[in-house]
């Protein structure tokens, strides 16, 4: 089913969350906001309170108040298109989803003077805690088509729309379809399996029924199924009901395996029309993988922490989100990973997050510990500026190794440190020792006497061909030397001694100081030269030749992580 794309309807949609640090979060009609966070740090107690101040301001945990703007159109044409009314003099009676719900003459008046959605809530506001999942699976009582639908499995069993496009989610992640069962008796339950399509003589329509009902009647029902069929189903049954504005999920990911999560998390995203809203808490990366990859320009996250009693709110927006995953190499790396470690290092490559991960895997384990820091290559310098950005917006505890190289790019390196917070000024002093102290009359060439040079090669020999010897002068003539390529190779110790090494000093300890950690021996590489090689085939030759990582040949590395103090 193609949820319907209704530009205004009745009802509205929360504008703002106020949260108890004084943190004010925008959102919009369409928003899809991602609490994620420790155990513990307020994530599903932030979907409580949003529920509890929906209906009415009431004392709250984490979420102090909520903003709430309203739909003109009249509450009574939404109910009328979804119940039967029952007059009662002066007001009606319908009966909904969550409930009865009593209007009269002043119910729209009343309803959009309010500041909240009052005893409109449930139906508007869907709340799928973990509890409500497993429970609406659980079959339907029987009821006929005039009747109101006052299950999310009566508008399967009466309406194809609906019916069709549960059974078509619920296939992508069990790979069978599920079908209302209308021939059951006194209740409607959940049948999973193929389409029953039969195509035998009957005498008459009853007797075909017959058949189909027996049939049906053999087929496993989704509420004896287990907790992740049962929380999968009861998530689908809310979000094909197009009349809610905005939908709280606790933890969608329960009870699923990580390709079922990554699955739910792009029926979200899918689903969701234009004029809904999503609050999730989650704990799962394939949660918030398959909302951006289906709608990046919706989701904001919310990362939760909290210190005591005392909760912290940091924002990273849909467009800080964009530009992250407009970057083909970061879409497809762990950076999401992020979002639940306590600390991440940035490395330059995959090879680098490999052996530096490895020692301090090692490390924590010989101090009797674990790991909780992340290393995420981005792929080269260019990148690390643009992820810092990104994570330090969600007050995640990000560091960044670079190789001694970063220096020989400006603009790069002014990148990096404007992402840490670091004044260009506080460095510039030093940076300019470094780069005067590096220069090299055989930087450049001069294009005149190149001309003059190569052309008298030429002009000696009138052969056809090129001997090797001419093109190894040629090659002399118009190649460059640089102190950088020294440097690269022999580190800071490769450094002019005095200005240069002083000025690198000053800069180091300064970068060190912020979280940016420059390789003092040049690169990865040049830690362990017994192995010869470069990238993943040179971790891998390492780790082959030394396979403890005890041996004294780690020594150097082991240091220089330790210096982090992750």
């Amino acid at each position: 089913m193609e949820k319907e794309i209704i530009e205004e309807k009745a009802g509205g949609y929360i504008s703002k969350v106020h949260f108890n640090d004084d943190t004010i979060l925008d959102t919009q009609r369409n928003s899809i906001v991602v609490f994620v966070g420790p155990n513990n740090a307020g994530k599903s107690q932030a979907l409580r309170d949003i529920f509890a101040i929906c209906k009415n301001k009431v004392p709250s945990i984490v979420v102090s108040d909520i903003e709430i703007i309203k739909n003109t159109q009249p509450i009574e044409d939404l109910l009328d298109s979804i119940s039967t009314r029952i007059e009662h003099g002066s007001y009606a009676t319908y009966d909904i989803l969550n409930g009865t719900v009593n209007v009269d003459k002043y119910t729209d008046r009343h309803f959009q003077e309010s500041e909240y959605f009052r005893d409109f809530r449930d139906l508007l506001v869907a709340n799928l805690d973990t509890s409500a999942r497993l429970t609406i699976c659980n079959a339907a009582g029987s009821i006929t088509r005039r009747d109101p639908k006052r299950h999310p499995i009566h508008y399967a069993a009466f309406e194809s729309k609906y019916r069709k496009w549960l059974s078509d989610n619920f296939k992508k992640a069990f790979g069978v379809g599920i079908t209302p069962n209308i021939l059951y008796g006194a209740s409607i339950p959940l049948c999973v399996g193929e389409p029953i399509r039969l195509n035998g003589t009957y005498e008459d329509e009853q007797e075909r029924q017959e058949e189909y009902a027996e049939r049906l009647a053999l087929c496993d029902q989704v509420q004896n199924q287990g907790d992740g069929v049962k929380s999968f189903t009861g998530i689908l049954l809310y979000l094909m009901l197009d009349y809610f504005c905005t939908f709280l999920i606790d933890e969608p990911e329960s009870f699923l395996h990580p390709p079922q999560a990554r699955i739910m998390g792009q029926i979200i995203g899918e689903s969701l029309a234009d004029n809904q809203q999503a609050f999730i808490s989650t704990h799962s990366e394939d949660i918030i993988q398959g909302l951006v990859e289906t709608c990046p320009d919706r989701v904001s996250i919310v990362r939760i922490t909290r210190s005591g009693n005392t909760n912290h709110f940091s924002i990273l927006s849909s467009q800080n989100l964009q530009d992250i995953w407009n970057d083909s190499l970061l879409r497809h790396s762990n950076i999401m990973s992020s979002l639940f470690h306590k600390s991440v290092v940035l490395c330059e490559s995959d090879s680098d997050c490999k052996m530096y991960s490895l020692v301090e895997n090692q490390l924590k384990k010989e101090g009797g510990s674990y790991s909780e820091t992340l290393f995420i290559h981005c792929g080269g310098k260019h990148r690390i500026a643009k992820v810092v950005s990104a994570l330090r917006s969600l007050d995640i505890d990000v560091k960044a190794i670079v190789d001694i190289d970063v220096l020989n790019n400006k603009q790069v390196l002014q990148g990096i440190l404007h992402s840490f917070g670091i004044d260009w000024n506080d460095i510039e002093s030093d940076y300019n020792k470094i780069v005067s102290n590096l220069h090299s009359p055989n930087e450049s060439i001069d294009r005149s006497s190149a001309r003059t040079n190569v052309n008298a090669i030429f002009d000696d020999n009138r052969s056809k061909y090129l001997t090797k010897s001419e093109i190894d002068r040629i090659r002399t003539i118009i190649s460059t030397t640089s102190k950088w390529t020294s440097i690269k190779n022999g580190g800071a110790q490769a450094l002019p001694s005095g200005a240069a090494t002083q000025g690198f000093n000053n800069i180091d300890s300064n970068l060190r100081q912020h979280g940016i950690y420059i390789v003092p021996v040049g690169e990865l590489e040049c830690f362990i030269k017994e192995v010869g090689g470069h990238g993943p085939d040179w971790v891998n030759k390492v780790l082959e030749a030394y396979p403890d990582l005890e041996d004294a040949i780690y020594t150097p590395i082991r240091q220089f992580v330790s210096s982090m103090n992750l």
